[in-house]
């Protein structure tokens, strides 16, 4: 492995994201790769198609898992957009067998937050940050100075006004449930969005997800007090956050 690369993974609940990037700038040194899931995401389907784009990469080493639910240093806690089949099933274990090194693991919506701390939209920033990620669900991400509050998952909330938890009302997949148009969808984030910055009083906050390729329609759309950034790395941020926390874990 060259010492100067690092790979992450962003697993997802429609389909999972790898990729290697340079340890200096975050910048890709292979393509990107993105797979969607079979009809199930079910840990015995996913694995093996992991394991087999990590042996056909010849990665050996450590890397870095980005998990769609809380987690602990070498556990998965929960899974509410996967499934609770991942809970039980021996994913550490096979990824480090498969790659010859630890695995560093994280949720997702954290991983993407670290990377634009590092690397993107949320760099220099001093204050609070908040990090929204739009996918399947959302995911929701606070550094205080800096410092990462691990495994928020403020979107399994309450909604203020809506029957239901924050993300089902306003996550990317909400769109699709709802029907909406993109303004309707805008309308609906805007309200998540006030609530989000009441409860958490945020000096800036980043948008991810695959939403946000609308930006230029939505940055008319949106506002709040404070500075509203779309994320710098785009569909990338959640595996290059990943890969950072590898190079983390994997000093002595």
């Amino acid at each position: 492995m060259n010492h100067r690369k690092m790979l992450g993974i962003d697993l997802g609940g429609s389909g999972f994201r790898i990729g290697i990037f340079d340890c200096e700038t975050g910048s890709l040194v292979e393509d990107f790769i993105e797979m969607d899931h079979d009809e199930s995401p079910h840990p015995d389907a996913v694995l093996p198609k992991i394991c087999s784009v990590l042996e056909g990469l010849r990665w050996k080493g450590p890397i870095g898992l980005g998990f769609p639910g809380a987690v602990g240093e070498r556990t998965l806690m929960t899974a509410p957009n996967i499934g609770k089949e991942w809970l039980d099933a021996r994913v550490i274990e096979t990824l480090e067998e498969c790659c010859g090194g630890p695995v560093a693991l994280i949720n997702d919506a954290d991983a993407v937050a670290i990377a634009e701390v590092k690397f993107g939209s949320g760099r220099g920033e001093h204050g609070r940050l908040l990090t929204l990620t739009i996918g399947t669900g959302l995911g929701t991400t606070v550094h205080e100075k800096g410092v990462l509050l691990p495994n928020l998952e403020y979107g399994l909330a309450p909604h203020p006004t809506r029957k239901g938890t924050l993300e089902e009302h306003i996550s990317g997949r909400a769109r699709m449930v709802f029907d909406l148009t993109l303004i309707q969808w805008a309308q609906r984030f805007q309200e998540g969005l006030d609530h989000l910055y009441e409860e958490f009083n945020p000096d800036r906050i980043v948008l991810y997800g695959g939403i946000m390729e609308h930006w230029d329609e939505l940055r008319h759309l949106l506002h709040a007090p404070c500075r509203l950034l779309p994320a710098t790395h785009a569909h990338t941020a959640g595996a290059l956050g990943a890969a950072f926390c590898s190079t983390l874990s994997s000093k002595p």
